[in-house]
């Protein structure tokens, strides 16, 4: 039976299968590999994903000029009575751009040209922090969709700016030229786009939400940040002395100060190779010197050293010493990009913020205040009383010695 069975079963396969049970010719095999491998490179090459975003240039950026693309996919945030939309705009190659004047109306099919550089420490840090260079995660750790990351994205720039004063970002009421309150940031609980796109602020499932604003989980703490007096997009470099005290080395040729550091904020972010301390300014014949006192001249790659001063070259003209540290971080920039249309209508100011190296640099200015450690000359208070009782037992002898002597000289 069970031999009828497998018969039956070979005769019921395909022609296909029976072809390639036979041994094909040497050359036709070799053409189909050939075959093969070209149509994969080709599916790899002409299938672009249109969910992925064009990564911007590094080093480049957006260039001198780019050309405005048509406003993309609207998405709209919910919540309360008002709606606060925000379109996905890009250049025309497809770069995403973010806009820096809400009040003045976006323009497609526009060259916008390179004017002065980002310095705004805050904007550089929420633009290093947001889409497309870090991705917006809801409650799962899972990355929002693209058009959440750009809602977010450009939400969260809008409130920095407005907070912070920032010219053109001022629409606080429905007769400004922008449609929305920027007031309605706050209370959008979900966002909607196209025909059946939804996305709740803890997740895109609406049985997940729970009434959270996407302003109080992700807008209002990265503002927040952005706001700090020291916030920075890049790594910087630091360098501190453990204390001011200055000593003298045993041969009594040079002052040397306590330990120094160098250090930066984002290791992770520094190039290698790229940290370099010189002296900047100090007496003739300053030198670093590393932990074991072994001299490294006037600059040095340490990370731990100290400073010798000549001590016939202190003056009270010179007595500081200035150090430098230098270093290199792979970090951010931008530039703001401006123009208007053939009319002479003024375009919205965008940007968007690039990866390339950043220098870092940190000064330290050490004083040269030596004060020579005098020996304690003091008497202990043990030693005071033993000094006041000797003196008060010589005196009670002294009496003595005057009472008894007329008494002598009686008898």
């Amino acid at each position: 039976m069970e031999k009828i069975y497998m018969e039956k079963n070979q005769k019921q396969q395909s022609t296909f299968q029976q072809l390639f049970k036979k041994q094909l010719p040497k050359q036709l095999s070799v053409a189909m590999v050939f075959v093969a491998l070209f149509s994969f490179l080709l599916i790899g090459i002409t299938n672009v994903s249109y969910a992925a975003v064009t990564p911007i240039p590094e080093d480049e950026g957006l260039g001198d000029s780019f050309t405005t693309a048509e406003p993309g996919t609207e998405i709209f945030g919910r919540g309360g009575t008002t709606s606060f939309p925000v379109f996905m705009y890009s250049t025309t190659g497809g770069y995403p751009i973010f806009c820096l004047e809400r009040d003045i109306g976006f323009l497609s099919n526009t060259e916008l040209t390179k004017s002065e550089a980002i310095t705004d420490s805050g904007l550089l840090y929420i633009m290093a922090n947001t889409f497309p260079h870090e991705y917006f995660k809801d409650s799962d750790g899972v990355d929002f969709p693209d058009e959440v990351q750009t809602w977010l994205t450009q939400a969260t720039i809008w409130q920095y700016l407005y907070e912070t004063g920032d010219v053109n970002n001022d629409s606080t009421d429905d007769s400004a030229s922008t449609s929305a309150n920027i007031e309605a940031i706050k209370s959008v609980t979900y966002l909607e786009w196209g025909s059946d796109n939804t996305c709740y602020a803890d997740g895109c499932d609406p049985e997940d939400a729970s009434g959270k604003t996407f302003y109080d989980v992700y807008i209002a703490p990265l503002v927040a940040e952005a706001k700090q007096a020291d916030v920075s997009a890049n790594g910087r470099m630091m360098m501190s002395i453990a204390n001011q005290e200055i000593s003298v080395t045993n041969d009594e040729k040079y002052y040397q100060t306590a330990k120094v550091t160098v250090s930066n904020t984002e290791p992770d972010q520094l190039v290698a190779g790229s940290v370099q301390v010189s002296i900047a300014s100090a007496p003739k014949g300053t030198v670093l010197v590393d932990l074991e006192g072994n001299e490294l001249g006037d600059t040095t790659t340490e990370l731990e050293f100290y400073v010798r001063i000549p001590v016939d070259a202190v003056t009270e003209e010179n007595k500081v010493v200035q150090l430098s540290a230098t270093g290199t971080f792979r970090g951010y920039e931008g530039y703001y990009y401006r123009g208007s249309d053939q009319d002479g209508t003024q375009a919205q100011t965008v940007s968007s913020v690039y990866t390339t190296d950043v220098p870092s640099s940190f000064g330290l200015e050490i004083p040269i205040n030596y004060t020579p450690e005098v020996p304690d000359t003091g008497m202990s208070l043990a030693q005071s009383v033993y000094f006041v009782g000797l003196v008060v037992l010589l005196c009670g002898l002294g009496i003595i010695y005057a009472n008894a002597k007329p008494k002598t000289k009686q008898q």
